[in-house]
């Protein structure tokens, strides 16, 4: 004898759905992750505390900042474990939970009390030299002794490949004022060459 079965439309459509759900889930989700909030003992949310999970056995590396609220969401962890979990804090005392084991599609939910930690500092000392280093000074200079001279190399003998050792320079300008302000002079002897436009003495264009 036959036995014939026969199913409604929607019975059949909706065994169909149930069993693509199951199947698109077990395939879809290979990982898991964690979540929580960070606070203070206060119960106020701490912002960017920085939440670090290490999966022991490879070594992996995930990280997290809390949001302004003080939550924090790690997604995409490796499934299993153990995991080592560490949250800090500027000021407080790290927080550390070990052993952490995640199973396919979990997303666990671990909660952080931040306990503040009072350190004492050793004391620092500032000392400083009384009175003006350099008073006849009046902003940064560069020496550069015979040495550097007789070493430093240049192509077209310009005065400005020497220069190039004091970072105030820019060719023959010097902290972006016009080469035309600068006065030479070697041994006493003034060699500016102010094209015909003024005197050849120290600092000619401004009088």
């Amino acid at each position: 004898m036959i036995r014939i079965l026969q199913f409604s439309l929607s019975t059949v459509l909706s065994v169909f759905l149930i069993a693509s759900a199951i199947n698109g889930y077990s395939q879809g989700v290979t990982t898991a992750a964690l979540k929580g909030t960070i606070t203070g003992e206060d119960g106020i949310g701490l912002p960017g505390a920085t939440v670090i999970a290490t999966h022991l056995p490879s070594g992996t590396v995930y990280g997290a900042s809390s949001r302004n609220d003080g939550k924090y969401n790690l997604p995409n962890l490796r499934v299993g474990g153990p995991y080592e979990i560490k949250v800090t804090f500027v000021g407080y005392s790290e927080q550390k939970q070990d052993g952490l084991q995640l199973s396919l599609g979990q997303n666990l939910t671990m909660n952080f009390i931040m306990k503040e930690d009072v350190a004492s500092l050793e004391e620092i000392i500032i000392s400083a030299r009384s009175g003006v280093i350099g008073a006849d000074r009046t902003g940064p200079e560069t020496r550069i002794n015979n040495e550097q001279l007789m070493i430093m190399p240049t192509i077209t003998r310009s005065a400005s490949d020497i220069y190039r050792l004091s970072p105030q320079a820019a060719g023959n300008s010097f902290g972006g004022r016009n080469d035309q302000y600068n006065n030479f002079s070697l041994d006493g002897s003034i060699f500016n060459n102010p094209f015909g436009l003024d005197a050849a003495t120290p600092g000619g264009q401004t009088n």
